[in-house]
C-alpha cells in the first residue's frame, strides 16, 4: 500500500474518532445520568417528568431524540458509529478485546435478534407499565455521592437493569461490541429505520468477497449486513473499490454496477 493510499485509509477513521470525542463531550453527561441516575425503567424517554433536576436531559431529550431518529431515516445506524457515547466506549474496548470477529453460524443469527427483544421489553415497560420509577431520585450531596445513594436506595429491578448494561459494556473486553451488536435497543430502532433510509454504504458487483471490510470493521460485519453502522471505515481498504455510499434506491436496483 502506498503512502497516499495509507493516508486515504486513515482519514475516515480519524475523522470519526474526532466526531465521537466531540459528541462524547456533548452527550456524555446525559448518557451517564441515564444509566446511573435515571429512576425510570426505560431511561432517556421520560425526561420531561424526571425529578433529577441536574440531568441535562430535562431540556435536551426531545431535540436529541428528534436528531437521532432523523439520522436513522437518513443513514441508518450512523449515530451508533459516529456519535453515540456508548458506541465510542465500545469502540475503545474493542481495540483490546479478545474476540473481534462475528461468532458466526446459528448462534450469531440468534444473538443478533437480541436487540429487538430488548427493544420490545422497553416498549412494554413504557406503554404497558407506564415506565415505572425503579429508583428514588436522590438529590443531596455531590455528584458521585448522589450516584452511590441511588444505588443504595434503588429497587432490585433498577439494580439489575443498571448492572446488566454496565456488564454488557465491560464485557466488550471479551467480545467486541457485545452491547452494540446484540443488546442495544436504540441500535435496533436505527437498524430498522435504515432499511428505508436515504443513504447507506453498500457493495457493488465488483466485490470479490475478500473479507477486508469485515476485518477492519469495528463490529465485524460488512456493508448492508446486520449491525453495519455506516461508519465508512471499510471503504478505503476495499481492494476493488466495491464499497460505495449510495441511496437505498440505487442499492436495490436490479442492475447495480
Amino acid at each position: 500500500m502506498s503512502d497516499t493510499q495509507e493516508k486515504e485509509t486513515n482519514r475516515p477513521h480519524w475523522a470519526r474518532r474526532v466526531t465521537q470525542v466531540v459528541f462524547m463531550l456533548l452527550l456524555g453527561e446525559f448518557a451517564f445520568y441515564g444509566v446511573f441516575r435515571c429512576p425510570f425503567a426505560v431511561p432517556y424517554v421520560s425526561c420531561g417528568n424526571c425529578p433529577v433536576v441536574q440531568c441535562p436531559g430535562r431540556q435536551w431529550w426531545i431535540p436529541i431524540w428528534v436528531a437521532v431518529l432523523a439520522s436513522g431515516l437518513v443513514m441508518g445506524r450512523v449515530f451508533c458509529g459516529w456519535a453515540c457515547p456508548a458506541g465510542f466506549i465500545t469502540d475503545l474496548l474493542g481495540m483490546i478485546s479478545c474476540v473481534k470477529a462475528k461468532i458466526g453460524g446459528v448462534v450469531e443469527r440468534v444473538l443478533v435478534k437480541g436487540k429487538y427483544i430488548v427493544l420490545l421489553l422497553c416498549v412494554v415497560a413504557f406503554f404497558s407499565w407506564q415506565n415505572p420509577r425503579w429508583a428514588i431520585p436522590i438529590r443531596t450531596g455531590g455528584f458521585f455521592n448522589s450516584v452511590a445513594l441511588t444505588f443504595e436506595h434503588a429497587s432490585a429491578l433498577w439494580l439489575w437493569r443498571t448492572v446488566a448494561f454496565t456488564a454488557a459494556i465491560v464485557l466488550g473486553f471479551a467480545l467486541s461490541h457485545l452491547w452494540c451488536r446484540y443488546l442495544c435497543p436504540t441500535g435496533g430502532v436505527l437498524e430498522l429505520l435504515g432499511k428505508i433510509g436515504l443513504l447507506r454504504y453498500s457493495k457493488t458487483s465488483s466485490c470479490n468477497e475478500c473479507g477486508d471490510c469485515r476485518q477492519v470493521c469495528p463490529v465485524g460485519t460488512k456493508p448492508e449486513e446486520a449491525n453495519c453502522t455506516n461508519c465508512g471505515d471499510c471503504r478505503p481498504v476495499c481492494p476493488t473499490d466495491a464499497i460505495v455510499l449510495a441511496s437505498v434506491m440505487q442499492t436495490q436496483a436490479p442492475n447495480e454496477t
